[in-house]
């Protein structure tokens, strides 16, 4: 099957934010004044003082209050609670709580986020992640940068017609350097190295 130029486009993004800043209701994420939804991407460098920390928010539910609640690493095979104190390079977060008026807890690097720490983290509110009634949101930490989304666009009408050519639009978020690269299993497709989103520049080649 031949295949046809392909375009990239890559674009500096932050995850998606909610545009009723609080919500009415509902668990979410707070982060420098903003609000984020489920599942959304936060860059190491962004969140490693305690004014830069992200919030876990519940808002205010009639009978409920912040008994412990919970930031735990998705890991497999057992999910890893984080330990707010400990402050080493196998658990580099503090947190700190809030009851009132809100249920929050608020969780931020004291250090460096080693490699084997970045990835999915949950919030747990206002009991912790053993309660099966509590309310759950997840945040991906990472470093360097990361692959937000990834979307085809622009497809042909007809499928059938060879060569195809379409576009496939990429959401790049964290550090301003970067490269990338697009393959197809071991066929290398494009090549981009020394991206600077600061210049607009992204030398590279397309195979």
């Amino acid at each position: 099957m031949a295949i046809s130029l392909i375009t990239a486009a890559i674009l500096l993004s932050i995850s998606e934010v909610i545009s009723q800043c609080p919500p009415s209701s509902g668990i979410y994420l707070r982060h420098n004044g903003t609000c984020y939804t489920n599942g959304s991407y936060f860059w190491d460098n962004s969140v490693n003082a305690a004014n830069e920390a992200i919030s876990c928010v519940l808002p205010y539910l009639p009978g409920t209050s912040l008994t412990t609640g919970q930031w735990v690493r998705v890991a497999d095979p057992d999910d890893d609670p984080v330990d707010c104190n400990s402050n080493n390079a196998s658990d580099p977060f503090r947190c700190t709580s809030v009851t009132s008026p809100n249920a929050t807890l608020n969780l931020y690097l004291a250090q460096g986020l080693p490699a084997a720490q970045e990835g999915w983290y949950k919030c747990c509110l206002p009991t912790d992640c053993s309660d099966p009634s509590t309310n759950i949101i997840f945040a991906n930490i990472f470093r360097f940068a990361e692959i937000e989304s990834f979307t085809i666009a622009d497809l042909p009408s007809d499928m059938t017609v060879y060569p195809q050519e379409y576009k496939l639009n990429c959401t790049k978020i964290g550090h301003y350097t970067y490269g990338i690269s697009i393959n197809i299993s071991s066929t290398a497709l494009a090549s981009y190295t020394n991206c600077d989103d600061r210049s607009s520049n992204c030398p590279g080649n397309v195979l």
